[in-house]
């Protein structure tokens, strides 16, 4: 038997889901998605969940400002707790990276972010344990927090099933099949049929795309967390850190159970398969972080490690993500290579792809995620080099 429906999106992560619901808030019908295991079990799951809006590429920061509005204030504009905490961010970075992080706390007030350059003493008053003594510029946005990313994405999909969206999980994808006025996707639970065909399971992209021969410029690597406490409790209201003076782009953020989690905005290690991704930390990964924070915040020189696990990047050769209709294939839509952008942007990404899927313009901008911009010569490069901040 054969399902005919209007509209398929694959993957049941933040970005389907959100998607999901954007087309039945504006009125889509028929609208089915497809998971092939459990919500939320995919690179989601693994995501630090971070909602920032430093980014010195603007459209990125729109999108991020606009999106930290929807988790700020989800109850009331889509419905649901997704455990969004306010903490605060605060971003140092070296004396060469002044004029770009400056230029982007300009951005940000533009669009009314609560951002300002700090004094050492004044970081150290917000954030006691910090040692900022080799720091050239601090800034502070009072707004940023992190969020749950399975309440997220599951409150996402109650919300479109609510809506009228069927959502199908346990239900892998075997097989697709394009034709002009629509598509089938084939599944061990039967086939399903529309015009319009979502792609949006991230690091699988690749597999997809193998049964269609496509082939989407990103690749995926391994990146790492994990989670240290020490004798003195790490307090919930403590702020976001991002550290530019590393190589590795190193961020942390406190965690329920007194611990800071610690991870890193590099490449990471690629890999071929995310299947294959196994949750073990090797321990020269675990010393190399462990100084590291300990050189920011000295008292965790004597921390021990709780927890770690991995999760995956798709990572395009900009650093920022496609989406939309993939050119020369008409009905036929992707979202991948987040690079570590994805969740923090998912509302409003979700958003302006189901406008752009149903013909409305997009509140926020789409046009410079297109796939089309690398062979056109406009890729989206920020200010700090290759790096998940840009």
């Amino acid at each position: 038997m054969v399902m005919i429906t209007d509209i398929i999106i694959i993957g049941g992560g933040v970005i389907g889901c959100s998607t999901a619901y954007n087309l039945a808030k504006l009125g889509a019908q028929r609208v089915v998605l497809l998971e092939r295991g459990d919500l939320c079990s995919g690179g989601t799951a693994k995501s630090c969940a971070i909602v920032r809006t430093h980014y010195s590429i603007e459209s990125n920061l729109i999108h991020a400002v606009e999106s930290l509005k929807i988790f700020a204030s989800f109850a009331d504009m889509v419905g649901g707790d997704v455990g969004f905490h306010r903490t605060g961010y605060l971003i140092v970075g070296p004396e060469t990276h002044r004029q770009p992080m400056e230029a982007v706390f300009r951005k940000q007030r533009e669009h009314g972010i609560d951002t300002a350059v700090l004094t050492p003493a004044e970081a150290r008053k917000i954030h006691p344990l910090l040692n900022v003594d080799d720091v050239g510029v601090i800034g502070y946005d009072s707004f940023t927090g992190y969020a749950d990313p399975y309440l997220t994405t599951t409150t996402y999909a109650r919300r479109a099933k609510e809506l009228g969206v069927r959502v199908y999980t346990d239900t892998a994808v075997t097989g697709l099949a394009l034709h002009d006025d629509h598509k089938t996707v084939h599944t061990h639970q039967g086939d399903f049929a529309a015009p319009v065909i979502i792609m949006a399971v991230g690091p699988w992209t690749y597999q997809l795309g193998c049964m269609i021969g496509v082939d989407f410029p990103y690749e995926n690597s391994r990146h790492k967390v994990i989670t240290l406490k020490i004798a003195e409790p790490y307090r919930l209201d403590w702020p976001i850190v991002k550290d530019l003076t590393t190589p590795t782009k190193i961020y942390f953020r406190p965690e329920t159970g007194g611990v800071v989690l610690l991870g890193t905005g590099d490449h990471g290690d690629p890999i071929e398969d995310p299947d294959s991704l196994r949750d073990e930390i090797d321990d020269a990964h675990i010393e190399h972080m462990a100084a590291l924070i300990a050189h920011r915040m000295p008292p965790f020189a004597e921390a021990d490690i709780t927890a770690g696990w991995t999760g995956p990047y798709d990572i395009t050769p900009d650093w920022n993500p496609i989406v939309g209709e993939v050119p020369g294939y008409k009905g036929l839509y992707v979202a991948v290579g987040f690079s570590g952008h994805g969740f923090k942007l998912a509302p409003t990404m979700g958003e302006g792809l189901a406008q752009t899927v149903l013909g409305q313009e997009p509140r926020v901008p789409m046009a410079p995620y297109a796939m089309s911009r690398f062979v056109e010569g406009k890729p989206l490069y920020g200010s700090y080099g290759i790096g998940s901040i840009s």
